[in-house]
């Protein structure tokens, strides 16, 4: 997936309006480049492009894009959120790509927001300790103090700043554990309507497992039956009858195996007839010949509703989380008054207080 990522030019476009700024916008997006054309040049580009990018991201934190219940969120909260969605499409994104970003990523800021609110009037604020911990995680993450430093400087936040996000973002997962991801049920009937669906995939194969006790050689060869007699005769006169306490002489091998369908249904075909633990005749096969006992024997069958009720669980689980969250989402925008902000004018676009 091809990111959208905001450069300065693109951040100006969404400042003065995104469809009014197509020429360079297009480009921007598409290579991530900085355009900087008819600013003055300097000593060090780096250090241009840094501070006219540290003035965008500080301007754009003034500015406000909705009110959720009269709480601001911020074009750079905007813009960091387009960042994170990306582009759906592996071509340069088209004006049109740009505005249906930007729509999805103020959709989730306000249900964000939403809630955010609705968390802290239920008192569900994550404790000091969660963040405390949260943020030492962090700092390890980027490589201690110094890198942590780094992370200040690049994101243009402050400490307290960083601490108020790491906040609010436990707090989310908090809100959203309980009002989403414990409460997104998976009905009965649609877990029966699956199974019938898809039945056919959930059917245990045929097992059967033997010790196999193998005498290489070619067909015809009248001294491997006799050889194999005489090591069935000594298997048989064990009391445990146990293959395992033959003693090797190099002409012969034993094994525990597993007989499969197409490539061992000769003796696959003798080991059925046999009780558990019996031994079977010697069995005489294109590659020797082979005396089996019977390990373990069960037929194929077709798994049951409970037995698979787990993997379908977790497959039905993510559209029911989804399922949930819109229906959610309509709960919390019912009960709220949205304001969307014309960045260009500062003035009220639109609002809301009932579902949509």
């Amino acid at each position: 997936m091809q990111k959208v990522h905001l450069s300065i030019a693109v951040i100006a476009c969404l400042l003065g309006g995104i469809m009014s700024c197509t020429s360079t916008a297009g480009k921007s997006l598409q290579t991530g480049e900085t355009v900087s054309q008819g600013l003055p040049e300097k000593e060090s580009q780096q250090d241009q492009q840094k501070d006219v990018q540290q003035e965008s991201m500080q301007a754009s934190k003034k500015v406000v894009v909705a009110k959720v219940n009269g709480a601001e969120i911020s074009m750079n909260a905007l813009v960091k959120m387009m960042n994170r969605i990306g582009a759906k499409s592996e071509a340069a994104p088209t004006p049109e790509d740009i505005e249906a970003v930007k729509k999805e990523a103020l959709d989730r800021l306000i249900l964000q927001e939403l809630a955010y609110q609705k968390a802290l009037s239920q008192g569900l604020r994550a404790p000091q300790e969660a963040i405390d911990a949260s943020l030492a995680n962090l700092k390890e993450n980027v490589g201690g103090e110094d890198g942590y430093k780094q992370l200040l400087e690049k994101e243009q936040v402050t400490e307290q700043e960083l601490r108020t996000q790491v906040e609010r973002g436990l707090t989310l997962e908090r809100i959203f554990a309980q009002e989403v991801y414990q409460k997104a049920s998976i009905p009965e009937d649609e877990l029966k309507k699956v199974y019938e669906k898809e039945k056919g995939n959930y059917i245990k194969p045929e097992k059967v497992s033997v010790v196999d006790v193998f005498f290489a050689g070619k067909d015809g060869d009248d001294s491997l039956a006799k050889r194999a007699d005489t090591v069935r005769a000594k298997i048989l006169q064990d009391k445990n009858r146990d293959p395992w306490k033959l003693v090797l002489d190099g002409t012969f091998t034993v094994r525990n195996y597993g007989l499969q369908k197409e490539k061992d249904r000769h003796l696959l075909e003798e080991a059925k007839k046999l009780k558990k633990d019996e031994i079977s005749r010697v069995i005489k096969t294109p590659d020797g010949a082979h005396i089996v006992k019977l390990r373990e024997y069960s037929p194929e069958r077709q798994l049951t509703l409970e037995e698979i009720r787990p993997n379908l669980e977790k497959q039905l689980r993510a559209p029911a989380q989804e399922m949930r969250l819109s229906e959610w989402e309509r709960e919390l925008r019912a009960k709220a008054t949205i304001e969307i902000v014309d960045v260009g004018s500062g003035k009220t676009q639109g609002s809301e207080n009932t579902a949509r």
